[in-house]
């Protein structure tokens, strides 16, 4: 039977970074996936760096009443810069990380106004942010339409490439002594005299602590112990365009639809904004739509015009998981030793820090910010 100290069950954005943290801490780590490092969603998403509330906030009633959790998922994302502008200096590879700002544009007065209620909100919690009418908006970002009437500006905002990123994390973490096991499926696991044993289609595992970092497969696992973590699972496409002369710096959104917008290093234009894919529940893959497609395509063109002569060269899809905004970090209560991993909302942006707060955790270390309201107990009785 092979021995852990830590079991990260799941080889995304998550799971190799909290395998990175403790191993460079010393501590004895074993990652498995029952595919490959980064196949999943940290892999198929758009590379956003959000850190402003998302245009879906503005959809619900009573956004106030949400504030505690606003305040909690907006310290993360915050800390959350600062732990990819490190990382982009450790790893091994160039994550194309750029922090140029971002922008929330608005084409009409209705949602202007969603945006200063918006901004309210997020000043309270301290977020820096900037209203900024017509003439502002060209004078940063001449590249908008004409139907720009203004927009709420973040400067933290930005963009990473997903590609490079999580297998950089997974290099990083081998030399420190972690173990990485592809291609070896957890089936089941239970709690025996002072460890946690998993049972893999490989053979099983003997560990002091298992951590969940399987993203939208979390409750699932957890419900085999008893325990529950609500949350939506969102198959979602993304586009790119074939590369074209450098001309955005920032990370764009649509106040009033779905939409984000960036360019990458070598002048690819990404397409997102949380457009649905479709699960085939046969396969397990996820397959775009041409609904989703051209709804995506148009926007974008009405935003950023001069995208009109470009062809799209790629599109594919991910599963996205959203629980109520912020992670879900820490001990399942029930089964000693068991924990759970799961980013804040915008995962790529919260992922790293999201894994270095439970790496210090685990390791007895003070966290950078109090774990007490990420709890999975926060869902009892849903």
């Amino acid at each position: 039977m092979e021995r852990t100290d830590v079991l990260v069950v799941g080889g995304g954005l998550v799971g190799n970074a909290l395998a990175y943290y403790l191993a460079r801490a010393g501590v004895d780590v074993l990652l498995i996936d029952r595919d490959d490092v980064n196949n999943a969603a940290s892999g198929r998403n758009a590379g956003s760096l959000h850190v402003q509330l998302t245009s879906s906030y503005l959809d619900k009633e009573a956004p106030a009443d949400a504030e505690r959790a606003v305040e909690a998922m907006i310290s993360v994302l915050v800390q959350s810069i600062a732990t990819w502008r490190e990382l982009s200096r450790e790893l091994d590879c160039d994550v194309e990380l750029n922090v140029g700002g971002g922008l929330m544009v608005a084409e009409t007065d209705d949602e202007m106004r969603g945006l200063e209620r918006k901004a309210a909100i997020e000043r309270r919690v301290g977020l820096e942010v900037e209203l900024l009418g017509v003439n502002e908006v060209r004078a940063i970002a001449p590249y908008l339409g004409p139907s720009i009437i203004g927009a709420e500006f973040c400067p933290l905002e930005g963009k990473v490439n997903p590609l490079p990123a999580t297998p950089a994390l997974a290099r990083g973490a081998v030399r420190a002594g972690a173990r990485i096991a592809r291609h070896r499926t957890l089936t089941s696991f239970r709690r025996e005299s002072d460890a946690i044993v998993a049972e893999t289609d490989r053979g099983d595992i003997r560990c002091q602590r298992m951590v969940c970092a399987t993203g939208a497969w979390t409750d699932a696992i957890l419900n085999r112990a008893g325990a529950r973590l609500p949350g939506v699972s969102m198959p979602q496409h993304m586009n790119v365009s074939e590369p074209v002369e450098h001309f955005m710096d920032h990370l764009v959104q649509h106040a009033g639809g779905r939409l984000t917008l960036k360019q990458g290093a070598d002048g690819h234009v990404i397409i997102g904004g949380g457009r649905p894919a479709e699960l085939d529940p046969a396969t397990g893959f996820v397959r775009v739509l041409r609904t989703s497609i051209e709804g995506n395509v148009a926007i974008a063109l009405h935003v950023v015009p001069r995208l009109g002569h470009l062809r799209i060269v790629r599109t594919w899809a991910g599963i996205g998981f959203m629980t109520d905004g912020p992670p879900v970090l820490g001990p399942v209560p029930g089964t000693e030793g068991l924990y759970v991993a799961v980013p804040a909302g915008p995962g790529c942006t919260s992922g790293p820090f999201s894994a270095r707060l439970l790496a210090d955790h685990l390791m007895g270390k003070p966290p950078a910010l109090d774990l007490a309201p990420f709890t999975i107990e926060r869902f009892a009785g849903i």
